[in-house]
């Protein structure tokens, strides 16, 4: 779908598929960012094959110089605590769902804007088209996620959209040459700690192994439900995509063993030189089992020559003593087409 807009010679193209657009052009597009290539969106398109892509480009000139990644879900899995309230929330979805962008699978932004002096004139052009797409989809909010607080304040942003912030996520920059020299310059408190839940996971013969073959179904899905649970979070609906999908990007699995029984499971999953842990999994009935899996993480990035590993939201003060710093990415901005249904967006932000 093509749109012809009279500000400053601009063409705004419509894709529902990665695979509509040349792809060296999106990836140059990307400049390099984590989460953004074009092979990064195949892999989400397979996954969540349920929702809607709407790839939003805008070329001046004959050259494209913005991009906006829109997904229509009725599939977000709210940061509601209360059961009761997700149940409604989600049954109110099915029939005006969300239209967010963002880079899926990932907790980074889909928006791509250039430096001044096109970038305001572009955010707003994507800004009020993604709207329009909003109110043809009836959707009943347009949000854009994982942004930081700079990009909030651009002056492009239609009048119609407002600022909130979720909990962010923390992050681990890697300089160190080997995972003994990263636990060396710990403080010594967590270095005793760590000896300590080594030993005693050595002591239960928990094995932590790390390839590229995912753990069963049938035994991950039960574990990453009991974290789900524990942390009063809604169920991903993803996770089964993920198992089957995440060899066609760079991806690690994590398994913690006792003998033959799967009592914990992670996944180091990412492009460039980062990346995230994802689709954590525990028996807790076993103890030491988180503690082994974010080490393994650490290591695993290590080795593998990365330069930041993104560990998520919570267990913020232990991520903290390993090093950890808070992600600055936890920012949204939104708008509201149906104004009848604006006590739902209060209840997601």
């Amino acid at each position: 779908m093509e749109y012809r807009i009279d500000a400053m010679n601009f063409d705004l193209h419509v894709a529902h598929s990665v695979d509509e657009i040349d792809s060296a052009a999106w990836d140059r597009l990307s400049r390099g960012r984590p989460f953004a290539s074009a092979r990064w969106y195949r892999f989400a398109e397979s996954v969540l094959a349920g929702d809607v892509p709407f790839y939003l480009v805008l070329s001046c000139a004959g050259e494209p110089v913005g991009r906006a990644t829109l997904w229509l879900t009725t599939q977000e899995p709210l940061p509601i605590a209360s059961v009761v309230m997700r149940r409604i929330l989600r049954s109110m979805l099915r029939r005006w769902p969300l239209l967010v962008c963002r880079s899926p699978l990932s907790a980074a932004g889909g928006l791509i804007v250039p430096e001044p002096p096109l970038r305001d004139t572009t955010l707003n052009v994507l800004a009020q088209a993604a709207q329009q797409i909003g109110r043809e989809r009836q959707a009943s909010t347009v949000m854009f996620d994982y942004l930081e607080p700079p990009e909030t304040q651009w002056s492009g942003w239609p009048a119609t959209f407002h600022v909130t912030s979720l909990d962010g996520g923390m992050y681990l920059e890697l300089s160190w040459p080997d995972f003994e020299t990263y636990v060396k310059q710990l403080p010594k408190s967590a270095v005793k700690d760590y000896r300590r839940q080594r030993n005693r996971a050595n002591d239960l013969g928990l094995v932590i192994t790390a390839d590229q073959t995912p753990p069963p179904e049938r035994e991950a899905l039960p574990l990453i439900r009991n974290v789900e649970r524990r942390h009063h979070a809604a169920p991903n609906p993803w996770v089964v995509g993920i198992l089957q999908h995440a060899h066609l990007i760079d991806s690690t699995w994590l398994k913690a063993t006792i003998a033959d029984r799967l009592v914990g499971c992670g996944l180091l999953i990412g492009e460039g030189d980062t990346r995230s842990l994802a689709l954590l999994g525990l028996d807790y009935e076993v103890s030491y089992v988180y503690f082994q899996l974010i080490y393994a993480a650490i290591r695993c990035a290590i080795e593998q020559g990365m330069r930041v590993l993104r560990g998520g939201t919570g267990t913020y003060e232990l991520k903290q003593r390993l090093g950890f710093q808070p992600e600055n990415n936890n920012y949204l901005v939104y708008t509201i087409n149906n104004r009848m249904l604006r006590w739902l967006a209060r209840g997601l932000v």
